[in-house]
């Protein structure tokens, strides 16, 4: 009996982290996606503003504190990109 349990285990779990993997390529396609629409209607005058502002930002930030805090608030927004992938899965999953 236990046996059985720990495959049914294994398989909702293979499960899950397939509808995972899965949700992470349909992502990663619909990020690819919206960056190329997004890039191919810069203008070059709209691509130098865009390049200038984030050698700006990098001039600006250059101190070790200000690095901390971009990585602090990186880990913030995977954390919650996770979360809410998570979420997606949940309700796809209860469907």
């Amino acid at each position: 009996m236990k046996q059985s349990i720990k495959k049914t285990e294994i398989l909702t779990e293979k499960k899950a982290l397939l509808n995972l993997l899965n949700g992470y390529k349909k992502t990663d396609k619909l990020i690819a996606e919206e960056k190329k629409r997004r890039l191919t209607r810069l203008t070059t005058e709209d691509s130098q503003r865009e390049y200038d502002a984030l050698c700006r930002i990098w001039e600006m930030s250059s101190k070790k504190e200000d690095l901390e805090r971009l990585e602090k608030q990186k880990i913030a927004f995977l954390l919650k990109r996770r979360h809410l992938l998570n979420k997606a899965g949940e309700i796809k999953k209860h469907k």
